[in-house]
């Protein structure tokens, strides 16, 4: 009975995971924002007209980077202590904050501000957001739930460059203001959007909220085919029992380099970003329209690829979400770092002999691939990247484990971005080749190193790891089932005891590799 039913996803789960993904749009939205007002001819007036523009616009795009590593780091505790939904709506306030000063910018000081802030609670959110996905997502479609951040980062990325091309049009010396408007707006519908969901019960359990824990999840993952909530009542049997053995071990960022099965977890964290963000996709991101205008473009072409670039970004992750929980996480982040290594090793060739846009077929052929680039790095890296660096962590760790993630993601985001504009402009294509050297150079250790997660509760991953699994799935359902049928149907979540022990007490979960 535990079998046929495990498989079914809710309604209503999705939904709730569809609101919460607002934040990932927002993080797109506030990111890519920037990219398109490098193109606007108002904004390049404005703060762009002096000579040391190209370090102006490497710190704009590295120092957003270097405070999301800051709100990064802080939204563990903040989530640790108030919950994953009230560290988003931080996160969505100092986005509305951000984005207004930006859009209200008289000098390059106060735009740089704005930006700064909008980084910290874009690092906030973006860390913060999967986190609270993968606690209220079931096990067999949890990648895919969890990559749908990939997806609405994304479609943030496509909706700001829809915005940047249609302002273009705008006759005004406020033409470039208007996005941040917009972005501004976004991040206030967020903040008003997190009241209507509900708190991890992951949290609420490691917090003794093991009642309202209950009734959320039995909420959220009733379905028609089990109307009484079997599915959730077992899973809240784990969790508690998981919790209740984790409450016992230290939680300290010491303990977490001292103890084996954790320092594997932040080598393979580490790991999947740096790698992923190695392969240049940030650069591109924030620099296409210009990387564009290198090639011949103008403005309006620029801002137009720009579009077509973020919509092939977007497709890649649809193709990743029906990909993730079926191939697995290892063998996409491996495909993906070898595949983009090649075809930055053919970008390099064809700028390095048609970067003078004389040839019209070669100029094409290169800005071909960095459509195709954008397509095969949504489809294997950025989905799988999201959920591998959180799901792997136990629940009190979870949020510390989504920093060192998120550490890696941006000090290679800080890396590859900070020297970016200027190198371009200096050594142009050899950039490539730094890119591709590190690239092959991480993602062989993945290939090599990194277990497989795919279809497993996030009590049992521990297992991957080395760790002790107080109780698997099928041992809580069976015990859930034993009850139903014995009409011993007590209120597990009001008894932390019974669900710890169940009738057949603890189960170690063999590590499975």
């Amino acid at each position: 009975m535990a079998a046929a039913k495990k498989h079914h996803t809710s309604k209503k789960n999705i939904l709730l995971i569809l609101t919460a993904t607002l934040a990932s749009f927002n993080y797109g939205y506030s990111n890519n924002v920037i990219a398109g007002s490098l193109a606007q001819v108002s904004f390049i007036e404005k703060f762009l007209t002096v000579p040391n523009a190209t370090a102006l616009i490497d710190a704009i795009i590295s120092g957003f980077f270097g405070t999301a590593l800051i709100g990064s780091i802080v939204q563990a505790p903040i989530s640790n202590r108030w919950g994953r939904k009230w560290c988003n709506a931080v996160a969505a306030a100092l986005l509305a904050v951000g984005n207004a000063l930006q859009a209200g910018s008289t000098h390059i000081a106060m735009l740089l501000v704005g930006r700064y802030i909008v980084g910290f609670g874009g690092g906030m959110m973006l860390a913060n957001t999967p986190v609270y996905i993968s606690e209220i997502s079931p096990a067999h479609s949890r990648g895919m739930l969890v990559g749908l951040q990939g997806n609405f980062v994304t479609f943030g990325y496509v909706v700001s460059s829809c915005a940047a091309l249609g302002f273009h049009f705008v006759d005004g010396s406020y033409q470039w203001r208007l996005n941040f408007v917009i972005a501004t707006a976004v991040a206030l519908a967020l903040l008003f959007s997190l009241l209507t969901l509900p708190e991890s019960p992951r949290w609420l359990v490691a917090n003794g909220r093991n009642e309202e824990a209950g009734r959320i999840l039995t909420d959220i993952h009733r379905t028609r085919d089990d109307p009484e909530g079997e599915i959730a009542h077992a899973e809240l049997i784990q969790v508690i029992a998981q919790v209740e053995v984790d409450r016992s071990l230290p939680g300290s960022w010491l303990h977490i380099l001292r103890t084996p099965s954790l320092r594997k977890r932040t080598i393979c964290t580490l790991l999947v970003w740096s790698m992923a963000q190695a392969t240049s996709i940030t650069v591109l991101a924030n620099l296409t329209p210009r990387l564009f205008g290198a090639l011949g473009y103008d403005t309006v072409l620029q801002l137009g690829l720009g579009v077509v670039w973020t919509v092939f970004l977007c497709g890649g992750c649809i193709v990743s979400n029906l990909l993730i929980d079926r191939v697995g996480r290892v063998k996409l982040i491996t495909a993906g770092g070898f595949g983009m290594a090649i075809l930055l090793s053919i970008e390099a060739a064809l700028q390095a002999r048609f970067l003078n846009g004389q040839n019209l077929t070669g100029t094409r052929t290169a800005v071909a691939f960095y459509f195709i680039m954008a397509f095969y790095f949504t489809s294997t890296l950025e989905c799988a990247a999201y959920v591998y660096g959180c799901e792997i962590w136990p629940t009190h760790l979870r949020s510390r484990g989504s920093t060192i993630s998120y550490i890696g993601f941006y000090v290679f985001s800080i890396w590859t971005t900070a020297p970016a504009a200027q190198a371009f402009a200096t050594i142009q294509w050899k950039y490539y080749m730094v890119f591709i050297a590190v690239t092959i150079a991480m993602t062989i250790p993945c290939m090599l190193y990194l277990p497989e997660t795919a279809g497993i509760t996030l009590e049992e991953l521990g297992a991957k790891f080395g760790d002790a699994v107080a109780i698997d799935f099928d041992h809580a359902m069976q015990d859930r089932m034993e009850k139903h049928e014995n009409g011993e149907v007590e209120q597990l979540e009001n008894s932390d005891q019974s669900v710890v022990t169940g009738s057949r007490g603890p189960h170690r979960v063999e590590q499975r590799v």
